[in-house]
């Protein structure tokens, strides 16, 4: 049962990072709606692949803040407090002369960074219990073609 709503989930929400492709990665030309589900689906697709280091290298800033507004909406507290923990800890690199793009991220962070961003953090996201799946068919149930 669960194994069905994931794939009506994945179903439901693909189709906004589909047309985030088709506009060439451009935010711009998704609705406030479609860009927190695409944000959300490119969340959770790269934190249950690589983790929050993956997600954010390949998606940037503009699609974490997204993501947040959207867990914000789906009052999914943990998982937002978790990647807000996660960013805190790269974000001194934010004005770092030597990343030159995102991908340079990990390589300079420290161990203990490292080990605090993918050993932890990514595991209690993975075990959070927000129920993201359920709440995004709740709070976007109008918007969302079931």
């Amino acid at each position: 049962m669960e194994q069905d709503l994931d794939k009506k989930w994945f179903d439901a929400t693909i189709k906004y990072v589909e047309k985030l492709s088709v506009n060439n990665e451009n935010w711009d030309a998704l609705t406030e709606e479609e860009q927190d589900l695409a944000a959300l689906w490119k969340l959770e697709a790269d934190m249950y692949n690589g983790g929050f280091i993956q997600f954010f290298c390949n998606n940037g800033y503009k699609c974490y803040l997204y993501a947040i507004r959207c867990l914000e909406k789906l009052n999914a507290m943990q998982a937002l407090d978790i990647i807000k923990a996660q960013y805190g800890i790269m974000q001194r690199l934010e004005n770092d002369k030597r990343i030159k793009e995102l991908w340079d991220i990990p390589k300079y962070l420290t161990e203990k960074e490292l080990t605090k961003i993918s050993d932890e953090l990514d595991v209690q996201y993975w075990d959070n219990t927000d129920n993201i799946v359920e709440k995004t068919f709740n709070v976007y149930a109008n918007f969302l073609e079931t």
